[in-house]
């Protein structure tokens, strides 16, 4: 189709052109007279703001991508990747990715109906940020692990130093290799947890306030939207660690590939889908 204000072309039944935000026009059998498609049915939707909701570019870009055959096939990703591991005994229920397949599919199903809803894209931006607060909690559980096998590494300092002036001896090599092991754990943890932390800040973190600017610029009639350009680096780097991931349990857990194989290609197709919709944003 071709968008009579911007004369650009787009696919897809959408109400609004993707590129400049204008109504899209459908021609009506019986007149042949170019009339905008409707938005919905009902009246005009209002939100919390208690004011009804201005169409506004970043809404119509946002209709566009909902509609795109692609984010149906990331609903469907999405889907197997947390309804997989209810089958395997091994493997426990996230419910936090639940939460975000029953939206992503509510969003969808409204769109055949009209414009998304800013609501819905605010609860997925509460589920991005229960996993950046969730992350947080598990860095700082591993720093504290890290910092408790540290004491073993205290008291095998004290043992050789002791040794060695004469004050006492080592009872056996074991202690040394256990306090030895206990040292070099607690520095792997205590690394990893701070490799974990810089991660989430820079990765959940921007995500989060991506998704959260989109729904407040939405609901406040503001063509702008925030770490547009980062928030996709950011999901290509967490599409490789479950590529990576994927790879590495190939062979002793394949439920568990197939897994994280579906999480990496959903990522993928949502930072795909954000570079094309929201390319005018950084």
């Amino acid at each position: 189709m071709r968008c009579n204000s911007c004369q650009n072309e787009f696919e897809g039944n959408v109400a609004f052109c993707p590129h400049c935000g204008a109504p899209v026009a459908e021609s009506t059998p019986d007149s042949g007279v170019s009339q905008p498609l409707p938005v919905t049915g009902e009246p005009t939707p209002v939100f919390e703001t208690g004011a009804p909701l201005m169409i506004n570019p970043l809404l119509a870009k946002t209709d566009a991508l909902v509609k795109d055959k692609l984010f149906l096939a990331a609903c469907i990703l999405q889907t197997a990747a947390n309804a997989l591991p209810l089958f395997n005994r091994f493997s426990g229920f996230n419910v936090l990715g639940i939460l975000v397949t029953v939206f992503l599919w509510i969003i969808y199903a409204e769109s055949k109906k009209g414009l998304p809803n800013p609501q819905r894209i605010r609860v997925l931006s509460g589920v991005v940020f229960a996993y950046y607060v969730i992350l947080y909690v598990c860095a700082g559980l591993l720093a504290l692990m890290g910092i408790l096998c540290f004491f073993s590494f205290t008291k095998w300092v004290n043992l050789f130093t002791d040794a060695f002036s004469g004050n006492a001896q080592i009872d056996t090599p074991l202690d040394s290799l256990v306090s030895m092991g206990g040292w070099f754990v607690g520095l792997v943890l205590i690394i990893s947890a701070a490799i974990m932390a810089v991660l989430n800040f820079f990765a959940y973190g921007k995500i989060h306030k991506f998704v959260k600017s989109c729904y407040e610029n939405i609901l406040n009639n503001v063509n702008n939207l925030e770490n547009r350009n980062i928030t996709f680096v950011w999901m290509i780097v967490l599409a490789v660690f479950q590529g990576i991931g994927a790879l590495g349990n190939i062979v002793t857990h394949p439920i568990s590939t197939v897994v994280a194989g579906c999480g990496c290609a959903f990522t993928i197709i949502i930072a795909l889908l954000i570079k094309k919709y929201y390319s005018e944003y950084n």
